[in-house]
């Protein structure tokens, strides 16, 4: 018995070793994997007030997706502005901005304020939300 020991421990160590450089191979390449910092500007005012629209007209908000790192922008980044019972979505162009539209009678003022909240996703960069985006008064 006391000889088959020897031999598990330097079969174990070799199995051990070469699992261990499978997971260097794989975190030193893990860098771009690493998700990036991402930031949104909104193009259009952070503040609204709902009088000064008529119950037809659209509410536009543009907003602009950049990579905070290197400045460029991002296409195709999921953003979605939300709160007070309503919601719009859509997806960044070429340009890595969108225009994201409500209706002055989406909204469910039951206070005389209240906020929007800014969520931005995008493949390969960190997920950015921003609770205060836009404040919305009556």
């Amino acid at each position: 018995m006391a000889l088959g020991i020897p031999i598990k421990i330097v079969v174990l160590t070799i199995v051990g070793m070469a699992g261990l450089a499978a997971m260097l191979v794989i975190i030193d390449n893990g860098e771009n994997a690493i998700p990036k910092p991402i930031h949104a500007d909104l193009k259009s005012s952070t503040i609204i007030i709902l009088p000064a629209f008529h119950d037809t007209e659209n509410i536009d908000m543009e907003v602009e997706v950049i990579d905070s790192i290197e400045g460029t922008s991002i296409e195709k980044a999921s953003v979605a502005l939300s709160g007070l019972g309503a919601i719009s979505v859509n997806m960044t162009g070429n340009d890595g901005c969108t225009i994201l539209r409500f209706k002055k009678t989406d909204f469910d003022m039951k206070a005389g304020e209240g906020y929007l909240q800014l969520d931005v996703k995008a493949n390969g960069f960190q997920d950015y939300s921003n609770e205060y985006a836009v404040k919305i008064v009556i």
